[in-house]
Order: structure tokens, then C-alpha cells, then sequence
């Protein structure tokens, strides 16, 4: 059942086998005899890795569970042991960034047996994931307010992420309001929040209906942002002008909501415990400032007029 579980994370015989520490082919045996005792073709083999039956999706959903189980049990038995085991992270981009490296290297530090699984999720699919089974925690930003869960996950508010607005030198030189260069507002992908504070400010305020670009990831919007092709909302820090990016006044901060989630407490094993523990007590970045007089931005006003 745990081959089987890896097999169906990877969508490889190949990287399950490696991620396992075994052969192809006690890998190929295990799947064999799991579908013989059930009775039903769970891998349907493809030129590049492998797909999911339909009921290899039923088996799978339920080898999550039963591993969490096994888990959950291990912890109990030896309630005052060291914690140990995996524990499988959700997080949408944005936090995976800015928080989960800071938890791996604690994790790693403070539990040296727990091997921290990070996965980059969207928030929805995040916590989906958590429902599911696929993930023990998960953590996930939403606009405040506007977090739709599931009934039967537990979500613990966190630190809010704070994001601030970014533009190029040259993008702050140059009036967007002209046909020749309309608004476009940078985000990772559809599902990411971050960009959601900046289209209602330019929308409400400004009268300014932005495009939206989907960049596929954190350094893409920072690449394209760089590049003068729209703004951005991201995570402050103190190397943002060696990035070639600007904070733009006249445009407020954003805070994000963000929680920790989770199916119960009673649900979680020691190494769950202890990560979800470790997570309550990160506090979130300080937010960078300008220094002084010095600019650190352009006015919005003055990047929309013509």
C-alpha cells in the first residue's frame, strides 16, 4: 500500500522506485500483488510514466488515509519518543516562499527525524488536499473574509502576509494610462489572492481596469514586473531595489489572511503535532520601509497620469 501510495504521487514507477530506495522491479511486484488481491487494474502504464485507473483513484484516496492512520498510531504508541515520520505540506506559492523555507530548516534543526514534505498547491487545492488526505497541514492566504473550506477542516488564523505594490524604474517613467501601454497587474496564477487588493484599488480608485497576467510562479512575477510589463503585489524585503523594483506610494499595503489547516487534532501524529506547533510560533517578516527621505517608489497618480 505505501508503494502504491508513491507510485500514485509521482506518476512514476521510475521516481517512486528512487524515492523508495528500491528496484523497478520490486516496485512492479508490489502493484502486481495489490491488483491481484483486489481484484482490479489500479496503473495504466503510458510511454512516460503511468495513470490512475478509476479505482487506482479509489485505492488511492483510501492508502492515504490508512497510512495517515498507521502514522497516527506509531506516535501513540510511543507518546513520549522523539517525533518522526513525514509530514506532507500544502502551500500556495507566495507562502511557500516566504515561510516554509524558515520552517524546513527549523524543522530540520529541532526534529531531525522528521522529513518536512513540502508541495506547492494552490490555497483551494491546498486545503482540498488536507480534506483528502494527501496532505497532513496545509497553508493557505485568502483576502480576509474570504476563505471557503471544507466544514471538516480546522483552520487556525496565523501572522497576515504582507504585500506591497512593485513596479520597474521604467514602467514608473513611462504613463500606463496611454493606449500604447495599458495597466497589467502581475500574479502567480486564477487562484492566487495577492492580486486581488491591487485590481479592487485600481479599479475603485483610479478607474483603472487592469489585465490580469497568470506569470506560473512567485519569480515570474518578479521577472516580468522587472521587466516593466505590469505591477505587482509581493512580499516586502530589503533587496527589492537590487531587484530592480520599486515600491509604488499611493497605493495601500495588503494584508492576507492567513491559516493553518488541518482535518482534527485528534487526526494528527506527533510529527504532525510538532510541525503544526513549529508553524503557530514563526512570526511573519517585519515589512521593509523606506530608508529615510530617500524614495522608494513613485506615486500611483503620477504612474497612471499621462
Amino acid at each position: 500500500m505505501r508503494t502504491f501510495r508513491e507510485v500514485a504521487r509521482q506518476g512514476s514507477v521510475t521516481r517512486a522506485a528512487r524515492n523508495l530506495g528500491y528496484a523497478q522491479s520490486s516496485i512492479t511486484g508490489h502493484i502486481k500483488s495489490l491488483e491481484t488481491k483486489l481484484g482490479y487494474p489500479l496503473l495504466k502504464r503510458l510511454p512516460h510514466g503511468v495513470r490512475l485507473t478509476q479505482h487506482g483513484e479509489i485505492v488511492r484516496d483510501y492508502a492515504e488515509r490508512i497510512m495517515l492512520t498507521m502514522e497516527e498510531m506509531s506516535g501513540a504508541l510511543q507518546p513520549q519518543g522523539e517525533a518522526e515520520g513525514r509530514v506532507a505540506i500544502g502551500a500556495d506559492p507566495l507562502l511557500m516562499e516566504q515561510r516554509l523555507g524558515r520552517l524546513i530548516r527549523e524543522a530540520r534543526y529541532r526534529y531531525p527525524k522528521v522529513t518536512v514534505s513540502p508541495r506547492q498547491l494552490s490555497s483551494r487545492n491546498a486545503a482540498e488536499s488536507v480534506a483528502r488526505g494527501e496532505t497532513q497541514l496545509a497553508v493557505v492566504a485568502f483576502e480576509d473574509g474570504q476563505d471557503t473550506l471544507p466544514d471538516d477542516l480546522t483552520a487556525e488564523k496565523l501572522p497576515a502576509l504582507t504585500l506591497v505594490p512593485v513596479a520597474s524604474p521604467a514602467l514608473a517613467a513611462t504613463p500606463v494610462t496611454d493606449a500604447q501601454r495599458p495597466v497589467r497587474v502581475l500574479t502567480v496564477n486564477a487562484d492566487c489572492a495577492s492580486h486581488l487588493p491591487l485590481v479592487r484599488v485600481l479599479r475603485s480608485r483610479y478607474g483603472v481596469d487592469p489585465a490580469v497576467i497568470e506569470a506560473g510562479s512567485v519569480g515570474g512575477v518578479r521577472e516580468l514586473a522587472r521587466a516593466g510589463y505590469g505591477l505587482a503585489m509581493i512580499p516586502p524585503d530589503d533587496s527589492l531595489a537590487a531587484q530592480g523594483l520599486q515600491i509604488v506610494p499611493g497605493v495601500p499595503h495588503a494584508e492576507l489572511d492567513v491559516r493553518l489547516v488541518y482535518s482534527r487534532a485528534d487526526h494528527l501524529g506527533r510529527a504532525d503535532r510538532s510541525i503544526a506547533e513549529l508553524i503557530r510560533r514563526m512570526p511573519a517578516p517585519a515589512p521593509a520601509e523606506c530608508a529615510g527621505d530617500a524614495p522608494c517608489g513613485v506615486e500611483l497618480d503620477k504612474l497612471l497620469a499621462s
